[in-house]
């Protein structure tokens, strides 16, 4: 199981997605240039520490990813299964840069990106060679059934 490829890009995506959604990915500055709001993916924290929860569906995105990446991991003796959740992951990391696109236009701001906002990104690219690896193995499988 640990020495296939995909199974190492899943890894290193599930490792990506729980480190983004530990730390700061983004923070809103007004027109003068002074910050409003840390974006994390949990909550948003203003100048006097208060917390507002208009960020989580983030956080459910990235959460709902690592699972689905240590499901997926796991499965490896059922590859379409395994090949459709590596590509509902990837759907899932898409709706995070998605959320996160919409996110100043519900409080109003400027926003810049921190690098963790990059993680998911390469989760993409990674869940994406992973299912490219898995549809390969179910290739090869297919073509040892008809040689027998």
């Amino acid at each position: 199981m640990i020495q296939r490829k995909q199974t190492l890009f899943l890894l290193v995506a599930l490792i990506l997605t729980v480190i983004c959604m530990s730390t700061q990915v983004a923070a809103l500055y007004n027109d003068s240039g002074s910050e409003l709001a840390r974006i994390y993916n949990l909550w948003l924290t203003d100048g006097q520490g208060n917390h507002s929860f208009l960020s989580a569906p983030l956080f459910v995105c990235l959460l709902t990813s690592s699972v689905l990446s240590v499901v997926t991991i796991f499965l490896y003796m059922k590859r379409k299964l395994q090949a459709a959740l590596c590509m509902v992951n990837i759907i899932l990391l898409v709706l995070w840069y998605i959320g996160l696109a919409v996110l100043p236009q519900q409080t109003g701001g400027n926003m810049v990106l921190c690098w963790p906002a990059v993680l998911p990104a390469c989760a993409i690219i990674l869940s994406f060679m992973a299912r490219k690896g898995i549809l390969a193995d179910e290739k090869l499988v297919r073509s040892l059934d008809r040689i027998r």
